[in-house]
């Protein structure tokens, strides 16, 4: 086990890892049973009723059953059908007893353990006043204390079996209602209210949220619809608000380890990729589709305002996410950003923050040898399989990427060199060390900044949001930066009583610099290369054999005397920008055409430009050696023919992404009589996308003050009129442009139906049909439906319940239904693929079948049981959930064998199957342990991931094609993420040997035979089967503290080798696994060539980096985030007239404490980037 902090690894043993999590689980459920213990110490003594809708014999019974006393009454009393709502928390009995009996003609005594319950001689039942019969209509408005409007609410008429729900803009109507009726007004994680009427026509309702309960959630959106959380039926997970408030430079960022199932990958910038349960396509993309305010939206998390984010609800199984269709099978994402209030007042947030991390380790990134082990090897090497001179040639060797040693042993081999010059290059070269001028001079340190104004305000019949962003970002090489501008608006307007129009605006501009180095020119670098000479100037960091040209090549005489390269120069000179302009623009009309029943229709259309611009001056490499090596020499007269005009290259492109989407929509919500409520919705919608691409060719002899350019002085070459390299060799130079067109189309049926029977049974149902261009048009497959079924039971509500009082709200879910994925590699029809432009030497267009079609192609399935329970115990201070799922995945595309006699022996079809099983597991505590002043908030989610491909017939694998992974590596019965190895069989007759099948062994020297299932390894799979979060938070009276640890088990990863490099032209050059290798057992790791001029040497990498004893344990235990905010009192904000300031800090990608003992992070295997410590500094600010 390996502790890596700051890049720093402190080792252990790989078994304490498994001992550490069982520690930390050890010490959280100790730390929940102690608060819990502490919290319900006197639970007992007291009544706790919280239920609406309750009758008089259903309250007294649950007294009757805390308190342990008897009853008794007349059956008037018991049998009447008035219904309370009570909401008593740890109240006395007697407390409980008034509450009952309020306004009724009865009073109680109390006996030893016997409650009499007397009739009040002379008062009647409360009777009607005439007044409330004068009824009209109510409509109304509900939001929290924040403004934001709250769907879901439940607003009844007390009294009367009369009530509505809220819609998504947290309104309702009610018609028929006395004008002194009283509204009771409740909902999850909101304090019920009472509200008199008054012969208002308009309400504005503002509830409180419950001083126990944060973060509660009401209701999970699907995109289409919003469902009370107790009548939801598939599995949603809601990310809590304070998770989402925190700061970001995508929302993305705020999902990480939140949700069980939903594994995430961060890239070196902390943009994340997710995945939901598993592989569910073999070729399709494994990303979820991600909704924003009730549409798919084609731009990725980037194109969202973090800050404008309301909730986030993930969709995971088919009764959650089959509304989605032919797009749903790998979950769904669904995003709400923030609303405004009707008649609120303006209200203006303000947020900043400064985000800085730390350079990346050069000695991670770049895992070479030191300079004197480099040096060290290049002589071992050289002249016998490693870098080789046959001749001093120019043709031979002058473009050969030579290191500054082989150069010297090379021109000591050709006679150039004395044995004394040699061996001085070579002991300077060895102490020479380029890390630190690379750091200075070609990294930085990454920065993100960001500032987001957003303002609410509303009249009575319209309400508005607008926020404005701007985001500042240097990445990890100096030179390459963006910024980001975005802009939201977002209006709600009550036009009429009976019409609503509503609407989003999205504008984004991105501006990004791209001048700075990529990783590959700094692994271009011998370790011993250095940027600058002692005296501050470039140095010369050649890209060919230097001496050879300087002894064969009148480099004055060529249009660009100077031929040297150094990095540093390239990113002073050149300017290569990428510009976005983003847009979506949303719109829509509700009409409510009678109680209960409302027609939507909207619009969604998104524009997504993209401009690519190169712009090299004449000091860069770049165009000097174009301009040179494309001149004609004639090396008898030494003559100098220009061929590609001096000065600047511009190259460009711009791309350009439309889509709009047409919904129509009927909902219909309503409650019939005190038990029975339906929810349904149908409709039907149109999507359109296009993508164009166009690429002009490179401009030459460009002027960026002038606007000019240069022509070809001879043409661009051709069949008729060849033109010749400086090496003689004809060329030809590119003078057309490119274009590229695609298009995606869908027409969609959709409908989604739930019953609510008696506020305790729900059964739900969904169906969907997508028809589209990409699958076959034939009818039995082109509207296969896409279905759900769902039943959901709450528990606490039945009578067999109602004496365990620690039950707050217990939910019992089975669902069943099909989810779909679309495969976009593939085609129905047969294609054929052509050149862009004619032939140069037929002048005649070539064309290749790039598929031969699947006439059946037809939408890839997954078929998926859940089952799963909700449960919220002790007064709501412990939650969770445990969800049991099987998916199982049909007609998925892949690559089959078929006889050759139709033309070819594979051919992409559907027809395999894949199936995914697993179960999740969430556990929530919100424990006060001293009121609202000190709060612990905990919730651990595990999740297990079986994934297994069941269906595939492929006739034969070669080797390569398992080692290499991928789609080509896909083997029936195998995890579709399978790791296969060679098993190493040690050296003999100076040859490394594999084993093969049964007693074989095969060398280096070649391709290995027959199937390789038959010898190759399966060592496991590579994505994690299990996965761990665990998010913490402690508010501690104005402090709040928390974090999120996220871990990975179960699964391995191919950790790097020695590369064996053979250093003939190219800068490959040794890593700093060489010690392995030349400390090693060559009977356990392949040991250096043992033959001088080992002849097949050039196929050892086909075999040593895919070894068995490389693959590691990729476990791992990851400290993503500590956050800590500060809220200013009370009192002192009403002093500074201000609504709030809150000021906080944060720490991202803290450590790593990983399995494997060789320090690699198997998510970012050595050689690569990896996300570094960062640290966020920033303010909210209300006004």
């Amino acid at each position: 086990m390996k502790l890596i902090v700051n890049g720093n690894a402190l080792a252990g043993r790989g078994k304490l890892l498994p001992l550490l999590i069982w520690k930390i689980m050890r010490l959280t459920i100790l730390l929940l049973i102690i608060a819990l213990h502490l919290s319900a110490k006197t639970y007992s003594q007291y009544i706790t009723i919280k239920r609406g809708s309750l009758t008089i014999r259903h309250a007294l019974s649950e007294i009757k059953k805390q308190s342990g006393y008897s009853f008794i009454a007349d059956n008037t009393l018991l049998e009447s059908n008035a219904l309370l709502d009570l909401q008593l928390k740890n109240v006395t009995m007697t407390e409980a007893l008034d509450a009952c009996l309020k306004g009724l003609p009865y009073a109680y005594s109390i006996e030893d353990h016997l409650i009499i319950v007397r009739r009040i001689p002379g008062r009647l039942f409360p009777s009607i006043p005439l007044q409330m019969l004068v009824a009209t209509t109510i409509r109304g408005r509900i939001t929290d204390e924040n403004g934001k409007a709250l769907a879901g609410v439940s607003v009844r008429v007390e009294g009367r079996a009369m009530g509505a729900i809220t819609n998504e803009n947290g309104e309702f109507t009610l018609t028929g209602v006395a004008d002194n009726a009283t509204l009771i007004i409740g909902s999850v994680g909101y304090e019920t209210q009472k509200m008199k009427a008054d012969g208002k026509n308009f309400l504005t309702i503002v509830l409180k949220t419950k001083t126990n309960v944060l973060d509660a959630v009401a209701v999970v959106s699907t995109g289409y619809q919003t469902i009370s959380k107790e009548r939801a039926t598939g599995s949603f997970d809601v990310i809590s608000k304070s998770q989402l408030d925190k700061p970001a430079v995508n929302i993305a960022q705020r999902l990480i380890g939140t949700t069980a199932g939903m594994q995430a990958k961060l890239d070196v910038d902390g943009n994340p990729t997710f995945e939901i349960r598993g592989k569910t396509s073999l070729y399709a993309s494994a990303t979820p589709l991600v909704v924003v305010d009730g549409f798919a939206i084609q731009g990725d998390f980037n194109s969202v305002n973090p800050n404008d984010v309301e909730s986030v609800t993930i969709l995971k199984d088919a009764a959650a996410a089959s509304i989605w269709g032919a797009r749903s099978a790998n979950g769904v994402i669904v995003i709400t950003t923030k609303k405004s209030t009707h008649g609120v007042p303006l209200r203006v947030e303000f947020s900043a923050f400064t985000r800085v991390g730390s350079k990346f380790d050069l000695g991670y990134v770049n895992p070479l040898a030191s300079s004197a082990e480099t040096v060290e090897y290049e002589k071992l090497t050289f002249n016998r399989w490693g870098a080789q001179v046959n001749s001093g040639d120019l043709t031979s060797n002058y473009s050969k990427q030579w290191s500054q040693a082989t150069v010297a042993l090379s021109e000591n081999y050709l006679g150039y060199l004395s044995n004394a010059d040699r061996d001085a290059v070579l002991e300077k070269l060895k102490t020479q060390d380029n890390r630190s001028q690379i750091s200075k001079n070609l990294l930085a340190n990454p920065l993100d900044q960001q500032y987001n104004l957003t303002l609410y305000g509303g009249s009575q019949r319209m309400s508005n949001v607008l926020s404005l962003l701007f985001g500042k970002r240097q990445s990890n090489f100096r030179g390459t930066n963006a910024n980001n501008y975005m802009f939201n608006y977002r209006a709600n307007a009550n036009i009429f009583k009976w019409l609503d129009f509503n609407a989003n605006a999205m504008l984004q501009y991105n501006d990004a610099h791209n001048n700075g180095v990529t990783l590959d020119d700094i692994k271009g670098l011998s370790p011993y290369d250095m940027l600058k000479n002692p005296d501050g100037s470039l140095t010369n960091i050649s890209q060919y054999y230097w001496p050879i040209l300087t002894r064969s090549v009148p480099m004055n005489k060529f249009p660009y005397p100077d031929w040297t390269y150094n990095p540093i120069q390239e990113v002073n000179n050149r300017d290569i920008t990428a510009k976005q302009l983003n847009a979506r623009m949303q719109a829509g009309l509700t009409f409510r055409l009678m109680k209960g029943l409302s027609f939507d229709s909207k619009i969604q259309y998104e524009l997504f430009n993209t401009f690519n611009r190169g712009l090299y001056n004449e000091q860069t490499f770049y165009v000097r050696s174009r301009v040179n090596t494309a001149a004609s020499w004639n090396q008898s007269t030494g003559a100098i023919t220009l061929n590609l005009p001096k000065g600047g290259m511009l190259t460009q492109s711009r791309s350009k992404a439309e889509s709009y989407n047409f919904r129509n929509q009927v909902n219909f919500n309503r409650r019939f009589g005190r038990q029975h409520e339906v929810n349904v919705i149908a409709g039907s919608e149109i999507n359109s996308q296009v993508i164009q691409t166009f690429g002009n060719p490179t401009a030459y002899g460009y002027n960026d003050q002038t606007l000019t350019l240069g022509t070809f002085p001879n043409g661009p070459g051709g069949t008729f009129s060849p033109i010749k390299n400086w090496l003689g060799n004809n060329q030809t130079f590119s003078y057309t442009n490119t274009f590229s067109y695609a298009t995606e189309r869908y027409f969609s049926f959709y409908a989604n139906g739930a019953y609510t029977f008696n506020n305790r049974y729900t059964v739900s149902g969904s169906y969907r049909t997508d028809a589209s261009n990409l699958i076959t048009d034939d009818p039995q497959y082109r509207y296969a439906p896409f279905w759900s079924a769902g039943l959901a039971w709450q528990l606490q509500k039945e009578r067999f319940m109602s004496g365990i009082s620690w039950i707050d709200w217990l939910n019992v879910r089975l669902t069943y239904g099909f989810n779909g994925n679309v495969d976009k590699s593939t085609a129905f029809r047969p294609l054929i693929a052509t050149t862009a432009t004619p032939d140069l030497y037929t002048q005649d267009f070539k064309a290749s079948v790039s598929s031969y079609g699947n006439p059946t192609l037809r939408w890839e399935k997954t078929g998926t049981w859940n089952f799963g329970v909700d449960y919220t115990l002790f007064n709501d201070r412990l939650h969770g959930k445990v969800d049991v799922y099987n998916k199982k995945g049909r007609d998925l595309i892949a690559v089959l064998s078929i006889p050759a006699v139709n033309g070819t022996t594979s051919q992409k079809l559907n027809n395999a199957e894949m199936s995914n099983r697993g179960i999740e597991i969430t556990i929530g505590t919100h424990i006060p342990i001293k009121g609202n002043d000190i709060i612990w908030r905990g919730d651990v989610n595990f999740a297990y991931n079986k994934n297994k491909i069941t269906k595939l017939f492929v006739a034969n694998y070669a080797a390569s094609t398992l080692y290499s992974g991928g789609s080509g590596a896909y083997v029936e019965g195998k995890d579709a993420n399978t790791l296969w190895s060679f098993q190493y069989a040690g050296v003999y007759d100076k040859q490394p040997y594999v084993k093969g099948a049964g007693k074989d062994m095969y060398n280096f020297t070649g391709w290995t035979p027959g199937d390789g299932r038959d010898y190759m390894l399966d060592m496991g799979t590579q994505v994690a089967p299990y996965t761990l979060g665990l998010v913490n938070a402690f508010k501690l009276y104005d402090f709040d503290i928390s974090f999120i640890i996220t871990g990975k088990f179960g699964h391995v990863f191919n950790r790097m080798s020695f590369n064996y490099p053979v250093l003939w032209g190219s800068r490959v050059l040794p890593n700093k696994k060489l010690g392995e290798v030349m400390n090693g057992d060559p009977m356990k790791i392949v040991p250096l060539p043992q033959n001088d001029d080992e002849p097949k040497f050039y196929f050892w990498d086909r075999f040593y980096p895919y070894m068995s004893y490389l693959a590691a344990n990729a476990s791992h235990i990851r400290m993503q985030e500590l956050n800590i905010t500060y809220r200013l009192k009370k009192r002192l904000t009403s002093a500074m007239h201000i609504g709030g300031l809150q000021l906080y800090a944060q720490g991202n990608d803290l450590f790593t404490i990983l399995a494997n003992s060789y320090g690699e992070d198997p998510e970012y295997p050595l050689g690569g980037m990896k996300p570094q410590p960062k640290f966020t500094f920033g303010l909210k600010l209300t006004l």
